[in-house]
């Protein structure tokens, strides 16, 4: 009776045993599709916020190489989403760098290119302008973290950023006192001047471009108390001669 029906068993078995792999190999492979959103649903987290620093920070700066460091790791980020997903289509490239006439442009044309771009007219666009530097280097420390960005060039663009927040502190302060100055409103200016001071004073812009602008918000401070004490000296000199 048992010999019989062994081949039946055996079938049943065979059957069985073939139906707890195949549902094994569908768990495995739903684990495997799990990982693979979840990777691609990190990637397009990064790739969108590597993309939105690149277009905030042009607002600010044209440094290339900080924009090289962003630029290829959006393009290795694409390249390992295309192979998570072929079926997408191709993303659209991020353009980098600048153009061949900025490349060309000498000290003088740079550095004033940089002083127009982080010249801003209100606190208001200064502490946007220093959140979009704050984003590019919180990015790249990650990109650091994730070895898609060398030692090197985390302490490269990180000292670059540095200094270019200071300049957006320096320069815009320069620029709202100026526009002060123009309405008249001395004590405002001398704020800002103040304000400028102090970013250079404190910060890590030296040498002879902090040096220049140092002297240039003294002279315009001193200038102003002059005129605040010829004015008030006048005023005395009409109150005596009331009296």
């Amino acid at each position: 009776m048992f010999l019989s029906n062994a081949p039946t068993l055996f079938m049943l078995a065979a059957l069985m045993v073939g139906s707890l792999v195949l549902v094994h190999l569908a768990q495995e492979r739903q684990e495997r599709n799990v990982i693979r959103l979840y990777r691609l649903a990190a990637l397009d987290r990064r790739r969108a916020s590597i993309i939105s620093v690149i277009a905030n920070l042009k607002q600010v700066d044209d440094n290339p190489e900080v924009a090289r460091v962003l630029g290829q790791a959006l393009k290795s980020d694409l390249v390992r989403i295309q192979k998570l997903d072929p079926a997408r289509g191709a993303e659209p490239e991020v353009r980098q760098g600048s153009s061949a006439a900025d490349k060309g442009a000498g000290g003088d044309a740079k550095r004033s290119r940089v002083d127009s771009k982080t010249s801003f007219s209100s606190e208001r666009e200064v502490t946007k302008a220093r959140a979009h530097i704050n984003d590019a280097l919180a990015l790249i420390r990650h990109l650091y973290e994730v070895r898609k960005v060398s030692g090197e060039a985390l302490e490269s663009t990180a000292r670059h950023l540095g200094m270019l927040s200071a300049l957006v502190g320096v320069n815009s302060n320069i620029h709202m006192a100026e526009q002060a100055m123009a309405n008249a409103d001395a004590k405002k200016a001398l704020g800002h001047y103040r304000a400028a001071e102090s970013y250079l004073l404190n910060g890590p812009l030296k040498g002879p471009e902090g040096e220049e602008k140092l002297q240039l918000i003294l002279t315009r401070k001193q200038q102003i108390l002059d005129s605040a004490a010829r004015e008030e000296s006048g005023q005395e000199y009409y109150t005596d001669r009331a009296a």
